[in-house]
């Protein structure tokens, strides 16, 4: 009993500490995810959906991730790199004033496990944004994640066969290095990455936790909860560039304490019984979220649009090897497909999400792709 008091007393400490915008929680690409409306609570059983509710490990299939490739863009991306072939100023110019851009990479590490109560893996993502308010100079951020995660989930011994409860715990953790930096036209042209090395560099550590809970009635309804980063403290230290980082030299900022927000998510999943393998479909997924249930009180100084808030997805899966899917996240529509053939998976998906706190403000459009090595 003192213990769990003194866990919550820990929690609400937490939630009340100040948040910092500049420290973003781990999400990791996935463009089933993305297809589908964004991550799905009740959704658990693929290595895919490994971050989505650490209650699914119960319930999800035996699977080993090798490896993962998966590229995504946003906004004009290829435009500007076309602009920037053609050595073209007017037309960076032109394309640069309020753009908001961005390319992204999962992978190639991508190793992990999920089945039998258990789910570990082992990632690393890139990720570049490019973003100005005028036709001369743009901002730059560039960051990478290592992050390492790994849980263990547990049925409640009442649990029969017409009704279940999970529950899950996902520990994560891992480093992040970010560089920032205003650039110019001609800067972009020259097509330079290395001039950012230059610039002030951050390291941050984290370490965090994910709670979750999954009740199935049958294999026809489920639904889920989870609490994303139940506490997850950050330590940053800011160098005066990469180099100053790799030789050891000392941070002109350092012992910087903050941490990831916190974010509770509830959602459903219904399959439907009925028999639809004369039309060679053999499993059909729909899906319901609710996302960041508390932002109006936690942070209201950022909450956004409810509607913002709102997930839906629908997968059909034909022949057992594809894919297809549907979805609607943050007031834009997503669709997408996925092939699965047993040792390697497929996966594609264009969709929308929104910059500002309400909806149709400053949407900006996706792409995602994935290659991945499953057994």
């Amino acid at each position: 009993m003192r213990k769990s008091l003194f866990a919550l007393v820990l929690i609400m400490i937490a939630w009340g500490m100040p948040i910092s915008a500049l420290e973003a929680p781990v999400e990791l690409l996935s463009p089933r995810d993305s297809a589908l409306g964004g991550r799905h609570v009740a959704l658990s059983d693929s290595f895919s959906s490994l971050l989505n509710n650490p209650a699914g490990f119960y319930t999800a299939e035996e699977e080993l991730s090798i490896a993962e490739l998966t590229l995504a863009t946003k906004g004009p991306i290829f435009s500007l790199s076309d602009a920037i072939i053609s050595m073209d100023e007017g037309a960076i110019g032109d394309l640069i004033n309020g753009i908001y851009a961005g390319f992204d990479l999962l992978g190639p590490l991508s190793f992990g496990y999920v089945g039998k109560g258990l789910g570990f893996g082992v990632y690393n993502q890139a990720n570049l944004r490019l973003w100005s308010n005028n036709s001369l100079t743009a901002n730059v951020e560039a960051w990478d994640d290592i992050v390492l995660t790994g849980g263990y989930a547990y049925r409640f011994p009442f649990s029969g066969d017409r009704h279940a409860l999970d529950a899950g715990v996902l520990l994560k953790g891992g480093f992040r290095g970010r560089l920032y930096s205003e650039v110019t036209v001609l800067e972009i042209m020259a097509l330079d990455p290395t001039a950012l090395l230059g610039d002030p560099f951050t390291f941050t550590s984290f370490i965090g936790a994910d709670l979750g809970l999954r009740y199935s009635l049958g294999r026809q309804l489920v639904f889920g909860l989870v609490g994303r980063d139940v506490y997850s403290p950050t330590l940053s230290s800011v160098y005066e560039n990469v180099e100053a980082f790799w030789g050891g030299e000392d941070p002109t900022s350092s012992n910087n304490y903050d941490r990831m927000p916190f974010q509770l998510d509830l959602g459903m999943m219904w399959r439907p019984e009925a028999d639809l393998s004369r039309y060679a479909i053999s499993d059909i997924k729909v899906l319901f979220d609710y996302s960041d249930l508390l932002d109006f009180w936690l942070y209201p100084a950022n909450a956004d649009n409810p509607l913002l808030h709102i997930g839906l997805g629908s997968e059909i899966t034909v022949m057992e090897i594809l894919d297809l899917r549907l979805g609607f996240a943050q007031g834009l529509f997503a669709a997408g497909m996925g092939l699965d053939l047993k040792y390697f998976n497929l996966n594609l998906a264009m969709f929308g999400t929104e910059r500002s706190t309400e909806p149709g403000m400053a949407p900006v459009y996706n792409l995602q792709l994935s290659f991945e090595f499953r057994s």
